[in-house]
């Protein structure tokens, strides 16, 4: 694997789930000590071991998964300072005017409106991506690493990034762009690399790049051949039907249905409501007034498991807090929400639960397909395959996706 990145250019980098990108991003961030090969800056041969190395060559990282690189406990203001905070530059005391001072300059780049006093655990996921972009450019690096940046982000705030990394391209900063996003890929990257099974099999200037070219080196296969054909009739039975839901301050007189067999598109800005409204759905929020129906039945939706009974099923938007068992197998993931069919006497039938895990896992195309891994050594996207996929044990009326397609590839 060879690849290099020009100053003040953007190189995409991209491919499909386990092809290699995170590991690439973990060695040269230092978080895999290991690697046969040279990295070089400016011509001159460096070594990357831990992270405090690639930190003083001005490599900086935005993880996909913001949470693993914020602290929850600590302030918007504390979590952009933190290195200023522990060091010696202010002073024996933290003074807390001027931090907090500075943390609204850096916010205020990236358009992120809230309080700097706010604990990180009380921000939406789109705030937290928006948290950690904004601590990545104000450290004056020289290269960037952006893994996903606009996963959890609404059109508006992914322009205004665009806008951000095009005046930092200006400055010389140098960014490495991960999507699986190609219309994003199209329009900011001025060469792109493709990844397959750990190798580059592709690579393409801006000018050169043709979408269905680089789909069929991501997957080996044909673009034609990725995506199944859509039904052409669509039975007119109501699945779900929505009355006059209000969630005050949140959501006001919602009223909708969703034919059987039928994708029904929710859309809006973020902070719309579109997560509140699917949470309601799910029974993990509680209305203040509506109705919801279930195939023409009215249904009550106290929590989850009234959800789940009923055949409701969520893919959360923040797989990591909502959908997963970060800690955990993948077959204790993909076997939670329907143990009771696997156990006998309140013990769990191991081998009836990987039969059961594998199925599953073949389903949904995970990589690598072992049901003994542990989620959080995953990549992104097949994390996400693993949520998707526990739901698909037991036949399901309804399942709700909140951005189901979060580092998930094209194929």
């Amino acid at each position: 694997m060879d690849f290099a990145l020009s100053s003040g250019k953007v190189h995409a980098l991209i491919g499909a789930n386990g092809a290699g990108k995170s590991t690439l991003i973990k060695i040269l961030t230092g978080y895999y000590p290991d690697y046969e090969g040279r990295i070089e800056i400016d011509g001159k041969e460096i070594s990357i071991h831990k992270p405090s190395d690639a930190f003083k060559y001005g490599i900086e990282v935005v993880h996909q998964e913001v949470d693993t690189t914020l602290i929850p406990y600590l302030t918007v203001a504390e979590n952009l300072l933190i290195e200023k905070i522990a060091s010696s530059s202010m002073g024996l005391f933290v003074r807390k005017n001027e931090l907090l001072n500075e943390a609204r300059e850096i916010i205020k780049r990236v358009n992120l409106n809230v309080d700097v006093r706010k604990q990180v655990a009380d921000l939406t996921l789109p705030e937290k991506q928006l948290l950690v972009i904004a601590r990545a450019i104000s450290r004056s690096s020289s290269f960037i690493i952006l893994d996903e940046p606009t996963s959890s982000l609404s059109l508006i705030e992914t322009r205004q990034l665009f806008d951000i990394i095009q005046s930092l391209k200006k400055q010389g900063v140098s960014f490495l762009y991960v999507s699986h996003r190609l219309s994003e890929i199209q329009e900011i990257a001025d060469e792109i690399t493709i990844l397959r099974n750990g190798q580059k099999v592709a690579y393409f200037t801006r000018q050169e790049l043709d979408l269905s070219k680089a789909v069929e080196a991501m997957l080996g296969v044909p673009s034609t051949e990725v995506f199944p054909e859509k039904p052409k009739e669509i039975s007119q039975q109501r699945m779900l039907e929505v009355r006059n839901l209000i969630k005050k301050g949140r959501l006001w007189d919602i009223s909708f249905y969703v034919n059987k067999g039928e994708v029904l598109g929710l859309t809006g800005l973020t902070g719309a409501g579109k997560t509140d409204l699917l949470h309601i759905l799910f029974g993990s929020m509680k209305p203040d007034s509506g109705e919801i129906f279930l195939e023409g039945r009215k249904i009550s939706l106290q929590h989850p498991k009234d959800a789940i009974q009923a055949g409701i099923y969520l893919v959360p938007e923040d797989r990591r807090s909502q959908g997963l068992f970060i800690e955990n197998t993948v077959a204790q993931n993909i076997s939670f929400p329907f143990i009771k069919y696997l156990s006998k006497v309140s013990f769990v039938l191991l081998e009836k639960e990987k039969r059961y895990a594998l199925e599953l896992i073949e389903k949904v195309r995970l990589v690598p397909p072992n049901p003994d891994m542990i989620v959080k050594n995953l990549s992104g996207g097949n994390q996400q395959k693993v949520v998707v996929g526990k739901w698909l044990g037991k036949q399901p009326k309804v399942i709700i996706f909140d951005e189901a397609t979060q580092g998930i590839d094209v194929g």
